[in-house]
Formats: structure tokens, C-alpha cells, sequence
């Protein structure tokens, strides 16, 4: 897979769930690295969304998003929200019983590593995130490697945090089609998040973008970080399958080789383009894109 910068990259977080940087912070290092868009899509949360737009004014075009977390058959899929109206009340109830069901497991986990030697490992988690931030396993796992306990975050997941381990936590999340009618009741567009990450058969994928697609799904993502080109090949057919839009997004939470602002997304020209939506037009995407 060749490590081009796209100059799009709709998929990343800020302080205000689990990324590292601050929306602003976020936003000049899209600015650095020569992204014109870039969409913020914090776990469960608009919080940031503000600040990144004072921010990019007059710089980059910022697009209004968040990611929500949902069960499928009993596996957590995520489906970011697109070009959203952060003052839709239907999604901000839908965010508030997100932020209760957050806080719980947030507390819950905290508890648990505690009991692995981890001392006040939600208050510490808590005085590291942005006021009012929901606290993620993200935000654990940075906290994790902090500590020592573990090289990257990716070691701190598979040895804590994933379904199985010591500190993790069953959330029974809603289910997609409520978070699909939040989205889209808020003009937004519902993106099914990284596929290839959800650990499952073809079949079941296969079997989950039918159902995303019931329940009013109109988009996927085709190009992300860390993608194999066969991948890349097998995404595209699944986008064609099921005439979705393609999306493309980075899963940016904080510096490291992988999942770089822009770094290594690509779609296949003969997709449809999720910024080619009427709900994209006010965002000034080059026709060429």
C-alpha cells in the first residue's frame, strides 16, 4: 500500500473522547500536514466541535462529526456520523444516554485496574482528558503505556482492555438502527467505521453491512489507516455491493507511525465519494477529490 497523503481525512479524535491532542491542536497539525478537510469524530460526543471550528476557520474546511458506539450480534460496531448538526436534539438526547452508559463503564474499568495495581486509574485517566470528555479504553491505554505497563497502546488493548482480558467491560451499547435514525435525524450521514478491525468472518461482515444498510446506513469506509491492498480490493467490492458511498478516515488519536493524519488513504475512482452528497456541497470539496 504506497504511503500517500490524501489532503481528506474523516475519521479522528481530540481530547474531547480519547485523542491526544486538544481540537485545536488537532487542527494545526492537519493544517501541517496540507489536509484541506478534516472531520472530527469524537467517541459519543460533539464537545469538540466548536473549538476545532474556530480553529480551522479560513485554514481547512472542519466537518461536523462523531462516532457511535453500537452492538451488533454482540459485537461493538462503530458507526460515525457525517456533516452532522450538533444542535439536533434528537442526537443530543441520543448522546446523553451514550455519556451515561460512557461514565459507567469508565468508572468500571478504572476499578478493574485498580485491582491490577493501577492506583486511581479513573481519576488519573480523568485529570488527563478535556473537561466534560467521556474517558474511553483509549484513554486507558495511553494511561497504561504512561505507566510503564505496556510498549504502545495496541499492547496495552490486547493485554488489558480487549473483550477477554482482565479490565474489560461488556457495555450493552444500542443498537445500529438507533444510532442511524440519531444521525440522520441530525441531516447527517451514517459511515460504518473501519470495517476490517471487528475481527469477523466475511460472512458476518457481509452479513452486518445488510443489516447497516436496513437500518439506513449509506456509507462505509474504503480507505483507512493500516489497510492491505487486498483489502483495499475486498472494501471496494463491498462498497459496490451494497451502493454505499466510500468514506475514507485515518482513526487519528495521537502521534505514531500508523494512523497518521492523511497517511495512506485512498478510494478507488469508480466509488462513489461520501463528500459528493448533497449534505457534503456547503464544505467546498474539490470536484477531483
Amino acid at each position: 500500500m504506497p504511503a500517500v497523503l490524501s489532503k481528506i481525512d474523516l475519521h479522528s479524535h481530540s481530547k474531547a473522547s480519547d485523542g491526544a491532542l486538544s481540537p485545536s491542536e488537532l487542527v494545526q497539525r492537519a493544517c501541517d500536514r496540507g489536509l484541506t478537510h478534516l472531520a472530527l469524530t469524537d467517541h459519543d460526543t460533539v464537545l469538540g466541535i466548536t473549538e476545532s471550528q474556530d480553529a480551522a476557520r479560513g485554514r481547512l474546511e472542519l466537518i461536523p462529526g462523531a462516532e457511535l458506539s453500537t452492538m451488533w450480534n454482540n459485537y461493538q460496531i462503530h458507526i460515525v456520523g457525517l456533516f452532522i448538526d450538533i444542535k439536533s436534539q434528537s442526537l443530543l438526547k441520543y448522546l446523553e444516554g451514550q455519556k451515561v452508559f460512557r461514565e459507567e463503564r469508565a468508572r468500571e474499568i478504572g476499578a478493574k485496574l485498580e485491582r491490577q495495581g493501577f492506583a486511581n486509574a479513573y481519576e488519573e485517566c480523568r485529570k488527563r482528558a478535556a473537561e466534560g470528555a467521556s474517558i474511553t479504553r483509549g484513554n486507558y491505554a495511553r494511561y497504561i503505556v504512561e505507566m510503564g505497563k505496556a510498549q504502545d497502546t495496541n499492547e496495552a488493548f490486547n493485554y488489558y482492555l480487549k473483550k477477554g482480558k482482565s479490565c474489560y467491560v461488556k457495555t450493552q451499547w444500542p443498537d445500529i438502527s438507533v444510532a442511524c435514525d440519531a444521525i440522520k435525524a441530525s441531516g447527517g450521514v451514517a459511515v460504518l467505521a473501519h470495517p476490517r478491525r471487528y475481527e469477523m468472518t466475511n460472512t458476518k461482515l457481509r452479513e452486518l453491512m445488510e443489516y447497516f444498510k436496513s437500518c439506513g446506513g449509506e456509507a462505509m469506509e474504503v480507505g483507512c489507516s493500516q489497510m492491505s491492498h487486498n483489502d483495499l480490493i475486498y472494501m471496494t467490492s463491498l462498497c459496490k455491493k451494497y451502493d454505499f458511498m466510500a468514506s475514507l478516515g485515518s482513526d487519528f488519536h495521537h502521534e505514531g507511525p500508523f494512523r497518521e493524519l492523511g497517511l495512506g488513504l485512498v478510494i478507488p475512482e469508480e466509488l462513489k465519494k461520501v463528500w459528493e452528497c448533497p449534505q457534503a456541497e456547503k464544505f467546498n470539496f474539490p470536484s477531483e477529490a
